[in-house]
This record gives structure tokens, C-alpha cells and sequence, in this order.
């Protein structure tokens, strides 16, 4: 690493390095020498002068009207460096201390809503595997089978009750419409990870919700299998409560 480079690492730029060399080698001295030694218009030394007066590299006295300049000596860079170290373990132990909150910050849920958008059979999977990963209770309305006809319903829910055992225990609670492949499912009592209520109506719906966390996944197969992920606590809480209330309703 050159000269010019170890002095940048203490925090001068290329020209103030530069200029601090040129000291060094000249020793006390005026503007009109320096520039000459570098062949630097006097007023851009100016600018390197003040940036190395201001970082403690050089000093200036007035003798008989003529303004002097000179480096600080060598051993200075050491002390330099020193404290640089010094400042660095003093924000090291602060940014230490300050990872904990932060950490604790970023595990609470977030107070404001995000909205993220799913198109297409294999990116819509992803809003599953998201449900799946949350390891919490999810709460299901909708569904007829004009949605579901994109997977097949039975391997459907089989695995992904095969996944939420795996990943936590969690159970989802569905409120769909009574159609075949649905009441299948409940006749094989299969009810340690999901239970099912029935609408009175067999309204064939091609849409239907999930609320889990503090989140609500809104699935969709109006034109295109889509589906919107809605990220927001007070919105999560008011779609749990409704859903409670219609679940009631059915039991």
C-alpha cells in the first residue's frame, strides 16, 4: 500500500495526502513553495491546506506578514491511528449493546399495513408455505371448488396438514361451502389439525380468505390464480373477530 493510500486510511483525501508529504518534506513553509513543489495552483492548496489544519496534520503561524505552514510530526499518525482504534472498539461496544433492541424491534409485528401481490399457480403456493411458516392457528373462509379445482383438494389438504404438523401443530379452522370434496375430508375424521363448519349454502365461491398472525391472505381465481398478502395488526384483529362471529354462528 502506497503512502498516499495509509494516509487515506486515516481520513485525508488523495490531494490533502499529497500535500502532507510535500510538508514533510519541505518543512516549514509558504503557499508559493508548496505549489511550486507540486505543481498545484495556489488556491486548490488552499482547500488541502484547511482540510489538514482541521484534522490535526498541520498547523500555521504568521511570521512577518507571510503565513507558514507545517506538518505535524510523523509520531502524530500513531497517536492518530491510536485513537481511530479507540473509536472504533467505542462504536463496536455501542453498536453491541444496541443489536438486542434492535433485534427486539424487528420481532414485534409491524403496526402499518404492507401489501405484497402473488400471480400464477406456483407463486400463490409461496402465500401457503408464508401460512405454513408462521406456526400459528390460521382461519380459513371461502374456497368453493371452482378455487380449489386449481390443486386437488384431497392431496391438498392432506399435505398441507402433513406440512403444518411438521412445522409446529398448528390447526386451521374452515368455514367453506358444503361440497363433496370438503365433506370427503370430514368423513374421514380427520380433525387433530383442522376442523371444518359448513355454510348453509352451497354457493360455488371462487375466492375465500386466510387470516393467521397478523396477516390475511386474500386468494383469487376471478380471471388468474392470484393472491394478496395483507400484513397489518389492527386489520388482522377486526377479520379474526368476524370470523369468530360467523363461526359461532355454524356450530
Amino acid at each position: 500500500m502506497s503512502q498516499i493510500n495509509q494516509l487515506e486510511q486515516l481520513g485525508l483525501n488523495e490531494n490533502e495526502a499529497k500535500t502532507y508529504l510535500a510538508l514533510l518534506k519541505l518543512g516549514q513553509t509558504n503557499i508559493s513553495r508548496l505549489s511550486s513543489e507540486l505543481s498545484v495552483p495556489r488556491t486548490t492548496l488552499y482547500y488541502s491546506i484547511a482540510g489538514l489544519k482541521e484534522k490535526g496534520f498541520a498547523f500555521e503561524r504568521v511570521s512577518a506578514k507571510k503565513r507558514l505552514f507545517s506538518p505535524r510530526s510523523p509520531e502524530f499518525l500513531a497517536k492518530k491511528a491510536e485513537n481511530q482504534l479507540e473509536n472504533a472498539k467505542e462504536i463496536n461496544h455501542r453498536v453491541n449493546d444496541l443489536i438486542p433492541s434492535l433485534k427486539k424491534l424487528a420481532s414485534n409485528p409491524v403496526s402499518y399495513s404492507q401489501v405484497t401481490y402473488f400471480e400464477g399457480k406456483e407463486s400463490v403456493w409461496q402465500v401457503f408455505e408464508i401460512i405454513l411458516r408462521s406456526n400459528k392457528d390460521s382461519y380459513w373462509f371461502g374456497f368453493g371448488e371452482a378455487f380449489l379445482k386449481n390443486y386437488d383438494f384431497d392431496s391438498f389438504v392432506t399435505n398441507f396438514s402433513k406440512k403444518r404438523r411438521q412445522f409446529g401443530r398448528t390447526k386451521s379452522y374452515n368455514i367453506i361451502p358444503p361440497f363433496e370434496g370438503a365433506r370427503k375430508i370430514e368423513r374421514r375424521g380427520e380433525t387433530d389439525f383442522q376442523e371444518f363448519r359448513f355454510l348453509k349454502s352451497d354457493q360455488d365461491f371462487n375466492a375465500g380468505i386466510c387470516i393467521f398472525a397478523d396477516k390475511i391472505a386474500i386468494f383469487s381465481c376471478d380471471k388468474n390464480l392470484s393472491a394478496t398478502l395483507i400484513q397489518g395488526i389492527a386489520i388482522a384483529e377486526i377479520a379474526n373477530t368476524m370470523f369468530m362471529m360467523i363461526w359461532e354462528t355454524l356450530s
